[in-house]
């Protein structure tokens, strides 16, 4: 008797809780979004701040209890505050966006009114659990461009509202896609702790680089990339404008024909057998096999990247980076302080750690050929505070030396 009760509630529960109005899938008129517009709603989800209480956020009825899991950042916690808005399984519910059905206009309207904060439970095959709170990946990338639908899936979005594009072209706030599995929003190309792949803003439940289960700046290597992610742009993006002579045009992306340009137009040459670094007002250069915008690219160096100058030609400098050596469009360089940026000696790599201690945690690794920027000292003098490929941590300052 309890079992056939046990499966009636079950039943009542998928019938109460699934059996949604249907909606019909079309691509609804979308109001454009720039590039950096989509960057900035992307931030003001990921840093959002907000106060979670178990005994108001922490709760969900019974007979939803089975379908609902909490997000593992709020494991043993009364009462805290928190960054960014956690992965819940079909949500919506972003900083002007909300779920379907929800009594609520955003996420902090939510947790306000008392909403179970996240669902990371994706294999009840129950969908959207009402009365929870969150993002999951595409309701993620919905909220960043301002999509106004239904809360769409990961195929659903991209058929509607992305086209597909050769991911040797994608840019900053494009989107990498795994159609029924999973979406991001690409940042840059970079290397994580000698992995290469990309940084990424995205609503994931994976913690493997860190972060809360929820939204953040996260990484995605090349072999989960290759493993089945297409890129997309969206149909609506507006490139973003440089003002030039007092009058806005167009920015120039890295793929306009440079060589066209007269040779008065062309960088001038800074001294060569130098270092140098990627400039700061781009999100990455090109790194091509020969000093030519229709020549192959070998990678993407993201902004900030510490290179060696080579050599010189037409405006084109020959470098190395990580590694790998190529031609960069002279543009896209800028110089370097001195004494700010440190590489190992005497090792081959050196830990970067949590906390000045050589008991303290290991974050991450400085390999030889990689360039560290300095950005603080310990008390004792004996540790450097240094950054390097979205780390941040301390490494023994007796196996560093200044590049410059």
């Amino acid at each position: 008797m309890r079992k056939f009760i046990s499966l009636l509630s079950a039943a009542l529960f998928i019938i109460t809780f699934t059996l949604i109005p249907f909606k019909t899938s079309y691509a609804a008129a979308q109001n454009p979004i720039s590039r950096s517009e989509a960057e900035k709603r992307a931030h003001q989800i990921i840093d959002l701040k907000w106060t979670y209480s178990k005994d108001k956020n922490g709760y969900i009825s019974p007979d939803k209890a089975l379908y609902v899991t909490s997000p593992s950042q709020f494991k043993d916690v009364s009462s805290a505050e928190f960054t960014g808005i956690p992965y819940n399984w079909g949500g919506f519910d972003g900083i002007d966006t909300a779920s379907y059905n929800a009594p609520w206009t955003s996420f902090i309207d939510a947790i306000n009114r008392g909403a179970f904060a996240g669902n990371v439970n994706t294999s009840s095959g129950m969908g959207y659990i009402p009365q929870t709170a969150g993002l999951d990946c595409s309701g993620f990338v919905q909220a960043v461009f301002n999509i106004k639908d239904w809360k769409l899936s990961t195929s659903t979005l991209f058929n509607n509202y992305f086209t597909k594009i050769d991911i040797k072209d994608i840019k900053h706030m494009d989107i990498l896609n795994k159609p029924g599995d999973h979406v991001v929003i690409f940042d840059r190309w970079g290397n994580l702790n000698g992995v290469e792949g990309a940084f990424t803003y995205e609503s994931t439940t994976d913690t493997f680089y860190g972060g809360i289960q929820g939204t953040k700046r996260y990484f995605l290597s090349m072999k989960e990339i290759s493993s089945g992610y297409i890129a997309g742009r969206y149909n609506y993006i507006l490139e973003d404008t440089v003002q030039t002579s007092g009058s806005a045009v167009s920015t120039v992306t890295q793929n306009t024909a440079l060589s066209s340009a007269n040779s008065e137009s062309l960088p001038k040459p800074v001294a060569t057998e130098i270092f140098a670094k990627i400039s700061d007002s781009i999100t990455y250069a090109n790194l091509r096999s020969m000093p030519s915008t229709s020549s192959q690219i070998i990678t993407a160096l993201p902004k900030g990247t510490i290179i060696y100058v080579i050599s010189y030609s037409s405006g084109w400098y020959n470098i190395s980076a990580n590694g790998k050596s190529g031609w960069v469009w002279g543009a896209l360089v800028s110089p370097i302080p001195s004494g700010k940026y440190v590489t190992v000696k005497g090792v081959t790599q050196l830990n970067i750690r949590q906390n000045p201690s050589t008991s303290s945690q290991i974050i991450g690794v400085l390999k030889s050929g990689q360039y560290a920027e300095v950005i603080g000292y310990s008390y004792d003098g004996m540790w450097l505070k240094i950054r390097i490929n979205g780390i941040t941590g301390w490494s023994y300052k007796s196996y560093l030396s200044y590049i410059y």
